[in-house]
């Protein structure tokens, strides 16, 4: 039994007649009469009842209508979620977001995709770079988007992974308001910097700091696990710290400074597993990221 048959089982009971039903359905009689003989007997019953007036259906016909029915709208929603779903217009999307590029880019992106695709449904999974990469890797997220360009990644990272770099985020120094005249060239002198904490997926602030601060006796650094962490300590006297300018927002207690020059700017990067399924959901984000990197740097420009 195939869905053909049973449009066509139903084709006769609404027309009355086999000979109706070849006509309404533009085919020939034999090959329509030949498809309900068929059916009737695979089922192994009765289907229809021929009368001098034309067919009726029996009792197992009225079942087989009445699940027949059913059967052919579920399959039409089927094929039209199918389709919906192929055009990466719905469908479930798990994406794996650091803190400081959802303020940066993935706001706007997350717009810029539901324009296009309204019904689909995106989830939003705040972690730490090395988690997004473990659960990209094992499929629990779709993808994800971190603050590390290609050169920083660790070498599983990019055996592992595609990325596609979004855009650079510039950073400033935080420092505590009433700091801010101060004068510390290649950011030497300030004391303590507060850090985000060492990911071994990943070569970032930590590293680069240590390594211009090697010889800067005040040097000292206060790990955090994520950069609104290390605005409110700044805000507290506590240090001086990397931030973004949306990421800061406005604080009384916060001055934002133009970084040293080895402070080098941050790469928004957008990866997910090599070899895995890119679905058309994914597709479709990425475009949505491509779309608002092209329109951040036609601004810039």
């Amino acid at each position: 039994m195939d869905f053909r048959q049973l449009e066509y089982f139903g084709a006769v009971v609404a027309a009355g007649s086999v000979s109706q039903a070849a006509k309404n359905l533009h085919m020939t009689q034999p090959p329509l009469s030949h498809a309900i003989t068929k059916l009737e007997r695979e089922v192994g019953v009765s289907l229809l009842e021929r009368t001098a007036k034309g067919v009726r259906p029996t009792q197992a016909g009225l079942h087989l209508l009445s699940k027949a029915e059913r059967l052919i709208a579920d399959r039409k929603r089927v094929v039209e979620t199918l389709r919906l779903m192929g055009g990466g217009a719905i469908g479930d999307l798990y994406i794996g977001v650091e803190p400081m590029v959802i303020n940066e880019i993935i706001a706007d992106v997350l717009a810029e995709f539901l324009d296009q695709a309204p019904r689909a449904r995106v989830s939003l999974v705040d972690v730490t770079p090395d988690v997004i990469v473990q659960r990209v890797l094992s499929g629990e997220l779709d993808m994800g988007c971190i603050p590390f360009g290609a050169a920083q990644f660790a070498g599983f990272v990019e055996a592992t992974c595609d990325w596609y770099p979004i855009i650079d985020i510039d950073l400033k120094l935080a420092v505590p308001r009433y700091r801010a005249a101060e004068s510390h060239p290649d950011g030497k002198g300030w004391g303590r910097w507060i850090l985000p904490s060492r990911i071994p997926a990943f070569s970032g602030m930590p590293e680069v700091a240590e390594k211009a601060l090697s010889g800067d006796e005040t040097f000292d650094v206060l790990e955090v696990s994520t950069p609104q962490t290390a605005v409110a300590f700044v805000a507290a006297g506590l240090g001086v710290a990397p931030v973004t300018r949306r990421l800061a927002g406005r604080s009384d207690s916060v001055a934002l400074l133009d970084p040293p020059e080895w402070l080098r700017p941050m790469q928004a990067t957008l990866l997910w597993k090599r070899g895995g399924e890119v679905t058309p959901l994914m597709d479709r984000w990425l475009q949505a990221t491509r779309t608002v990197a092209d329109h951040r740097r036609a601004l810039a420009h």
